[in-house]
């Protein structure tokens, strides 16, 4: 009779060892998909998306706080920021943008004020995305000689409140992109003022 009881208490133990195990595998998975993933495409990064509206003709020089508050749902991170877009940064991981697929959206601050929106989607959603921005705004213009990072070209629309720029195609793992850039970023930059 205690042979029994042993046997079973080392089955019940190996099977309690083997479900922790799985419990360990599942946690590795999610931390190395976390940390090797596209910037909002892993499980975690999901976890936390939620869809934003964005109407790019309302945006102004609005600060943090207040882009903050606007959107106090996200989960944002912020940091300086070293490039012409800005001097700091806030993105956050989203799971819809105006109704399509996205990634991330980051906004961009230059002295505390709004200087640049960038919203990332997966490759599959390009089409809709130039769709929506070409029925709201028209035909779209090329802007120069100006590439993405793949030498896509990049097109776009002059608005009253700035600049919104896409991809005019991608191809393959390429991320397209919709890019406003205030009017106050653009004159700013053209006059060489930081």
């Amino acid at each position: 009779m205690r042979n029994i009881k042993a046997g079973r208490l080392v089955r019940g133990s190996s099977s309690v060892k083997f479900a922790i195990l799985l419990m360990l595998l599942a946690g590795l998975g999610i931390a190395v998909d976390y940390r090797m993933s596209i910037p909002g495409s892993s499980v975690v990064d999901r976890l936390y998306a939620r869809p934003v509206v964005l109407d790019t003709d309302a945006l102004s020089g609005d600060s943090q706080l207040s882009i903050k508050q606007a959107y106090h749902y996200l989960h944002h991170t912020c940091a300086a920021e070293h490039g012409i877009l800005g001097d700091s940064v806030c993105w956050a991981t989203i799971s819809e943008f105006n109704g399509i697929d996205a990634r991330l959206i980051a906004f961009f601050f230059r002295n505390d004020r709004l200087s640049a929106v960038r919203v990332a989607f997966p490759a599959e959603s390009h089409p809709k995305v130039l769709a929506l921005m070409q029925k709201r705004f028209g035909p779209e213009r090329r802007f120069g000689q100006r590439t993405d990072a793949f030498g896509n070209k990049i097109v776009g629309w002059m608005r009253p409140s700035g600049a919104i720029a896409i991809n005019d195609s991608v191809e393959g793992d390429e991320e397209p992109f919709v890019l406003w850039t205030s009017t106050d970023a653009i004159l700013m930059r053209l006059l060489g003022k930081p």
